[in-house]
């Protein structure tokens, strides 16, 4: 299933349900919602069958909850869970002034889904937890579907779509990946750590630039850090890419999948940035706002390795996010997934000298 395939039941389920009413007339009623786009790109994957139980963590404005009761019909019915106390006051009014009897919405945790409520048939995360919780692969029943946002790597922003299925024991099963990206949950008890090496705030901007380097962070070397840091902030050097948005979404996890040496996440300004650094150097293409190659000096080596990368994956056959084979590794409190490295014809690091180091 790719994410442009949209079953007729969702676009009449979408139909039927009011957005204005859940997000206003200019759709920010409420500044936690995810993208009506999003919503059918990814409910697809769930697989919503009429007369299932579904568990809902982020209600957001109530639309996607709304969607659910239309998919799971009158003989069905959504648990919809969320931190926010007035998100879900809010949301449990408007689904009653539309006639949604089969919704219930709960104040809480996500992370532990709505213990004393199961099971589930389905359950999808709007939010991405730290790993897949064991609590909503103990909600979820066997042979059920667990579609959410997981962290693939100890980097940033490697975040895909995952549907997970549940096995007899109520372990994760067959894991799918699909391009999507969802803000942290909000758990006060989790260290909600982002993976970035070094993040500062520059010139006032609205965030904070920073790098995310695990070959840096494997070495607490704080001088090492704020010298890649710079030089990233610093890189001019700029070349047009023949690769736009979203292909340039498939690329950024399949090399992160392929784990370089020297690999490293970065963003400056309203740039996020994907490549590889060392002491001296820095190459990276950047993902958005606008796809181009970007490096400390039109013959830096790391600009090399990165186009290096880049034309691996183009004779790899332009693997898609799809395509990546990932395994559940176990961890406190849930599972982690891992990806598997895939195959490249090109070396990713020809000319480039890396520290040596764990």
């Amino acid at each position: 299933m790719t994410d442009t395939t949209t079953p007729s039941a969702i676009t009449a389920a979408m139909d039927r349900v009011d957005e204005r009413h859940y997000r206003g007339t200019d759709r920010r009623a409420v500044r936690q919602t995810t993208p009506t786009s999003v919503i059918e790109r990814h409910l697809p994957l769930l697989d919503v069958e009429p007369g299932m139980r579904i568990l809902e963590i982020g209600t957001g404005s109530g639309y996607s909850t709304a969607v659910l009761a239309e998919l799971v019909g009158p003989e069905g019915s959504v648990v919809s869970v969320d931190v926010e106390d007035d998100l879900v006051t809010r949301a449990d009014r408007l689904h009653r002034e539309a006639g949604y009897t089969m919704i219930t919405s709960l104040a809480g945790d996500g992370y532990q889904g709505a213990p004393g409520r199961e099971p589930f048939d389905r359950l999808i995360a709007w939010t991405t937890p730290p790993h897949l919780p064991e609590a909503w692969v103990e909600q979820v029943r066997s042979g059920g579907v667990i579609v959410s946002p997981l962290v693939c790597a100890p980097i940033a922003y490697s975040t895909a779509m995952t549907r997970v299925v549940v096995t007899d024991e109520h372990t994760p099963g067959s894991i799918g990946l699909h391009r999507g990206q969802y803000v942290p949950m909000t758990t006060p008890t989790l260290d909600r750590s982002r993976y970035a090496t070094l993040a500062r705030v520059i010139d006032g901007e609205r965030g904070p630039s920073y790098i995310s380097a695990p070959w840096i962070t494997a070495t607490g070397d704080r001088e090492l850090a704020e010298t890649v840091f710079t030089r990233m902030l610093d890189a001019s050097h700029s070349e047009p890419s023949d690769i736009g948005w979203p292909e340039i979404e498939h690329f950024k996890l399949w090399i992160i999948a392929r784990d370089p040496a020297g690999l490293t996440m970065a963003h400056r300004g309203k740039e996020t940035m994907v490549g590889v650094t060392t002491e001296e150097h820095v190459g990276f293409m950047s993902l958005f706002p606008d796809t181009r190659l970007v490096a400390d000096a039109p013959d830096s080596p790391t600009a090399s390795a990165v186009l290096d990368l880049l034309q691996g994956w183009k004779e790899a056959g332009r693997p898609r996010i799809e395509n990546l084979r990932v395994r559940a590794t176990a961890t406190a409190g849930g599972w982690r997934p891992v990806l598997e490295s895939p195959t490249a014809s090109s070396s990713p690091t020809r000319g480039v000298r890396f520290p040596e180091g764990p």
